[in-house]
């Protein structure tokens, strides 16, 4: 089955359609067909969230694929099936399923797209990632945030990372993410895709990542888990949190392992899971909140376990779940 088959955009085989449509969800772009138009399929799907939007798209044919500038979002590329050739600035490479692409908003992308090239994409407005990046580190950006357009994911991370937004398409799919329900789980599950890829990315802030963080005071930890506490049954996120003890969610991440050997993230499931409990052995009908059981009282973690709502569980998205652990 084709990815993302339930947010299908569009499919057409006229290449003046595809750009038009393709230019309404990102920007203006050329975009040229170098092989038989007869091989020419296009097909869209889309799939906005809270800080991203997740995307499959395929042509078909040959493409060459000419934007410019970005200007306003970052892309995240990861081939799925074929290949392509990626520049964007000065540098110039292929991507396949070894090499993924993060496209820079301000540097000029030029791209050809194989016969056969399928790939996932993930949107990100500049300015959310910028901020995100900014409050990850704890520091104001003076300079535009700049990667590596280049993912290589022979590395361990990438590797993990590329299997947590595989999980995260699957859960997609399977009707778990992107609806009502959802949005207290996919706010942590979006801020966890971007803290991983902004710590395991080369970027031009990746010398603040080099060392471990300066340890907090004891008074920081108390007041973050103060704060998960009186706001679990609201849709939350780690940033949030980081916000409310006034410290980067680098800093906050670092030292919940260090203190508690479990992640904000993990805490915070753990006190929803704990609310839903006594709401359930109290032989009461849960009253509607984000904490109940219908409204995304999903195992997350930082492996991503089983991103499913307590009251309808789905074994196959749980055992796409575990295999990331």
């Amino acid at each position: 089955m084709t990815p993302l088959s339930r947010y299908t955009l569009f499919r057409t085989g006229d290449p003046d359609e595809a750009r038009e449509l393709v230019a309404r969800k990102f920007c203006g772009h050329r975009l040229d067909l170098l092989a038989d138009r007869e091989s020419f399929d296009a097909r869209h799907h889309f799939a906005p969230g809270n800080k991203i939007a997740i995307n499959y798209m395929r042509y078909g044919a040959t493409v060459l694929i000419d934007p410019g500038e970005l200007e306003d979002f970052y892309l995240i590329q990861i081939p799925v099936a074929g290949g392509a050739r990626i520049a964007n600035g000065s540098v110039e490479f292929d991507s396949d399923l070894e090499y993924g692409t993060v496209l820079n908003p301000d540097r000029a992308t030029r791209m050809i797209w194989h016969a056969g090239c399928e790939q996932f994409l993930i949107y990100i407005d500049r300015r959310i990632l910028t901020d995100f990046a900014s409050k990850y580190i704890g520091r104001h950006l003076s300079k535009p945030l700049v990667f590596d357009p280049r993912i290589a994911f022979g590395r361990t991370r990438a590797q993990d990372w590329r299997r947590k937004v595989m999980a995260f398409y699957a859960a997609a799919e399977d009707g778990c993410l992107f609806t009502a329900d959802s949005d207290q789980s996919q706010r942590l599950l979006e801020e966890e895709l971007l803290a991983d890829f902004v710590q395991l990315q080369p970027s031009n802030i990746s010398q603040f990542l080099e060392r471990e963080p300066s340890s907090l005071a004891p008074g920081y930890v108390a007041r973050a888990r103060r704060y998960i506490i009186d706001n679990a049954r609201d849709p939350i996120a780690i940033s949030d949190v980081a916000a409310a003890a006034d410290v980067s969610v680098r800093a906050l991440q670092y030292e919940f392992v260090k203190c508690l050997s479990m992640s904000p993230v993990q805490v915070l499931r753990k006190e929803r899971l704990m609310r839903i409990r006594q709401e359930l052995a109290s032989d009461i009908a849960p009253a509607r909140s984000h904490a109940s059981p219908r409204s995304g009282a999903c195992r997350i973690s930082g492996g991503f376990h089983n991103i499913m709502p307590a009251s309808s569980v789905n074994c196959r998205v749980i055992q796409k779940m575990r295999r990331i652990c």
